[in-house]
């Protein structure tokens, strides 16, 4: 088994070298053939070695100044938590898009397995709605920071949080932070958080609790039915730091959403929170949801091919 800090730094080289640098070869030494990724709505994908180095050529291709930021690594046992950005300008074609000479910023939260020095597992969001959005290939609807005409980046950091915290308690925080919002229990979410909780959230475009309040009322006034299930094996906490990658479920039975009349469509999508904890409350929240998958499941973008 590799220790946490040699999960770390696998997860780091694979940012650093194969992301940044574009050192393809790497996949062959530090993922595993039999790699298992978690995409949109819990599906599990093979992808091994040659897969990501596909990937990883493709963005390469059409941002050749390319580059992954990292912005935080939280590690136990074998599972490593990153948060980083995509930073480059669009002079190559991507995926069928025709090069714009636009500059993106891409914000994304995964979290890998780290087994015997390589990465067996995977999840991961990235806000794929945002980034097209700055490049003039999708409208600009939804909730996300890009529509509502803010920055798609993380904001400034704030401190780095209490690092006596037990991870046991920063994970309960996340947990119920997380159940209280997808309930629309306003009391428990307040009581949860800190006087200067900042919501960092691209994805649904919330900077605070009251937009995040108000983004899951939203949400569960168009989807009564509404549903989040907290993958318990995905949680992991270090000092100050706690992440989970969760699963939602709801039936658009309700009011309008983004210009949609209730289709009675059910709606499953992926989401990663990322919380920083002090004084024994969430003084920050981190968020990457495949908004993507649940714009098009809702009919507000066209689906893939559509």
């Amino acid at each position: 088994m590799s220790t946490p800090e040699e999960a770390k730094a696998v997860v780091r080289r694979w940012n650093e070298e194969g992301w940044s640098q574009g050192n393809y070869d790497l996949a062959y030494e530090i993922i595993s053939p039999d790699m298992t990724v978690h995409g949109a709505g819990g599906q599990k994908i093979g992808m091994g070695p040659d897969a990501l180095i596909g990937l990883i050529r493709a963005w390469r291709t059409a941002f050749p100044d390319g580059y992954m930021s990292i912005e935080d690594l939280v590690v136990e046992g074998d599972l490593v938590g990153v948060r980083n950005s995509w930073h480059g300008t669009h002079t190559g074609e991507f995926y069928g898009i025709p090069a714009s000479g636009k500059r993106v910023d891409v914000t994304s939260i995964g979290l890998d397995r780290v087994v015997d020095g390589q990465v067996v597992e995977g999840w991961g969001e990235m806000d794929m709605v945002g980034m097209m959005q700055q490049l003039g290939a999708l409208p600009l609807v939804g909730p996300g920071a890009v529509s509502g005409g803010r920055s798609p980046a993380w904001s400034a950091p704030v401190d780095e949080g209490d690092d006596t915290t037990d991870p046991a308690e920063a994970k309960a925080l996340l947990n119920g932070f997380i159940r209280a919002l997808a309930a629309g229990d306003r009391s428990a979410a307040e009581a949860l958080v800190g006087p200067d909780f900042v919501d960092d959230n691209p994805s649904w475009g919330s900077v605070d609790l009251d937009g995040a309040i108000a983004a899951a009322e939203q949400l569960r006034a168009a989807l009564p039915d509404l549903q989040v299930e907290v993958e318990e094996d995905t949680e992991l906490a270090e000092g100050g730091r706690a992440e989970a990658h969760s699963l939602y479920r709801g039936t658009h039975t309700g009011a309008d959403l983004y210009g949609v009349v209730a289709t009675g469509n059910s709606i499953v999508w992926t989401q990663h929170d990322l919380v920083q904890v002090s004084g024994g409350r969430v003084a920050r929240r981190w968020v990457s949801a495949d908004t993507l998958s649940f714009l098009q499941q809702l009919g507000a973008l066209p689906s893939q091919g559509g």
